[in-house]
């Protein structure tokens, strides 16, 4: 009996350590750039486009023990904004997330200054449990 115990507490250690335990809070459902809401294409490479959104949808587990406060991270290569002459590398914003529903984690190209090329970054990061990211490569497309 004593060596069941033994053998089934290893075993549980392994699931939790390997994944097997409580499921994801966050769950994505799909990713790339959008325009008006709709999904424009899957892909992670964005291209200037004013107007342009890009991200990810995220669903909130049905199972959550109630709403999932979570920080929204968009961390850009830079932006510079005129209004307030600094450079801009991360935006945060705090939000309460209701299971079962699914949210938009979107950046929109509405200003010129925002349209800066290179490396993105989107997190959400739940207060308790494993973050979502996705990273994404804003391009110039070049002459239009």
């Amino acid at each position: 009996m004593l060596l069941s115990l033994v053998c089934l507490s290893l075993f549980l250690a392994a699931c939790s350590f390997l994944g097997g335990g409580a499921p994801p809070q966050l769950t994505e459902v799909e990713y790339g750039t959008y325009r008006d809401g709709v999904r424009v294409a899957q892909t992670d490479g964005v291209p200037r486009e004013m107007g342009l959104s890009f991200g990810f949808r995220v669903m909130v587990a049905k199972e959550a023990n109630g709403p999932v406060k979570a920080k929204i991270v968009t961390v850009t290569p830079g932006l510079i904004d005129p209004s307030a002459s600094k450079t801009l590398t991360e935006f945060v914003n705090e939000a309460t997330l209701e299971p079962g529903k699914t949210y938009d984690v979107f950046f929109t190209f509405t200003e010129p200054w925002q349209m800066a090329t290179g490396r993105w970054e989107i997190r959400v990061e739940p207060a308790q449990g494993d973050p979502l990211t996705r990273t994404f490569d804003v391009y110039d497309p070049g002459p239009q």
